[in-house]
């Protein structure tokens, strides 16, 4: 049976749009230091109820343990409008101390002011990342719908992403900020082969040489695949403390399992049409 690759092509479209409308309906969650708020980090005793301590906390406040070789820690993130006076009443009763400074304590407060700040540089770092991106892809390839083509992959990974992001609660923050614009790399790199290797080489039949491309492209996707789902494994089981770096991960793998749809079912269809089609018409 004969597949209909502009079928084959609109299915990851669609996954972007509906990502992107989900993202809109219920919105991302914040990390502290973007929404802004007070992140408190206590050493503890390794048998410390956190589950206790929640319940004497004001509403709304996060309370998490974290171990590593140094010791445990329990870290509270309280939001902008929360009493931190409240909260510091609360730990001292917890903890049967007159001052925290008997603990190892330590507070970081961070400001609406930074995280708007965050917001705005964020979407500048993307958007100069994707300007550059498509002005470098339309130099090497100079021609308009292939040179699309790339830069639809690559937004349609990020959107996915981020609508997982969404579906999943993982925070938005500068670590996952940092793996959505690694993902505009990986994307980019699959895609700029596939089209290289569809248009600017000779040798094969136009199917002979996108299956070439699947085969190297898929294995470097899985490669990566593997690797992010491994450290995802570690972070979640054996080093807790190090969550960022299970944030990335996620984010990563989200991504790289939207590329091989967007890479070899949308850009591979969209490079079908403008060989087989589009520029026999011309």
């Amino acid at each position: 049976m004969k597949i209909n690759y502009k079928v084959m092509a609109s299915i990851p479209i669609i996954l972007t749009i509906i990502s992107a409308v989900f993202v809109y309906a219920h919105g991302l969650k914040e990390s502290i230091d973007v929404s802004g708020g007070t992140e408190i980090t206590i050493t503890s005793p390794n048998n410390v109820d956190i589950i206790k301590l929640k319940n004497m906390l004001p509403n709304g406040v996060k309370v998490k343990k974290s171990q590593s070789a140094s010791g445990t820690f329990v870290i509270i993130d309280a939001g902008k409008n929360t009493d931190v006076s409240q909260i510091e009443i609360t730990l001292k009763k917890f903890f049967g101390v007159n001052d925290l400074n008997e603990l190892q304590y330590s507070q970081k407060q961070i400001g609406a002011s930074l995280s708007e700040k965050f917001w705005r540089d964020g979407f500048k770092a993307v958007g100069f990342a994707f300007l550059f991106m498509a002005i470098v892809v339309y130099l090497v390839f100079r021609t308009p719908i292939p040179s699309a083509a790339v830069i639809l992959a690559a937004v349609s990974d990020i959107i996915i992403a981020v609508g997982c992001m969404s579906l999943f609660g993982i925070p938005i923050s500068t670590a996952t900020v940092a793996a959505l614009l690694m993902l505009i790399g990986y994307s980019v790199d699959t895609d700029i082969m596939l089209t290289t290797r569809v248009l600017k080489r000779r040798l094969g039949s136009l199917d002979e040489r996108i299956k070439s491309s699947m085969k190297t492209g898929i294995t470097m996707s899985i490669t990566t695949i593997v690797a992010m789902f491994v450290l995802y494994l570690v972070v979640s089981y054996i080093v807790p403390a190090a969550s960022l770096l299970k944030n990335i991960s996620a984010v990563i793998l989200f991504g790289l399992i939207a590329d091989l749809m967007t890479t070899w079912m949308t850009n591979a269809g969209i490079l079908r049409y403008y060989v087989s089609e589009y520029k026999g018409r011309k």
